[in-house]
């Protein structure tokens, strides 16, 4: 079995595409807001923008809250029901997500002091070139 590669995207683009994104190999990166053992699901956010991850194939590992988190999975269909007690109460005012959708986490890394600035920038570097190299 061939595992694909994570694409690099941004929180926001997976939140504003939602279900069209289902079965993509996708790379996220963001801080943990939340983690709920109970249901396997870390709760990511970037800017304004909020993800849920399911992390019931990674095992067990200690996540701190406030640290920033790479995630490589598949996005999958998400039970909104069941997503929205995620959500807490205490979220900034304007916050997007989008509860249709979860990315199935195969790979869990603790990214802590990346400066998410230059990421976002070589990110776009990175597309930019693929796009040349690699037309779709």
């Amino acid at each position: 079995m061939d595992l694909e590669p994570g694409k690099p995207v941004f929180l926001e683009d997976t939140v504003s595409q939602g279900r069209s994104m289902v079965g993509q190999t996708v790379r996220v990166t963001g801080t943990l807001h939340s983690f709920n053992a109970t249901l396997d699901r870390a709760i990511l956010i970037d800017n304004q923008y909020l993800l849920v991850i399911d992390t019931s194939m990674l095992g067990v590992i200690k996540y701190y809250f406030g640290q920033t988190y790479q995630f490589i999975g598949v996005v999958t269909p998400a039970n909104p029901p069941d997503e929205q007690q995620l959500i807490s109460g205490d979220l900034e005012d304007g916050s997007k997500y989008n509860l249709e959708i979860v990315v199935k986490a195969r790979v869990a890394r603790d990214v802590d002091g990346l400066d998410m600035e230059v990421y976002r920038k070589s990110v776009v570097v990175l597309r930019a070139f693929l796009d040349k190299v690699q037309p779709v």
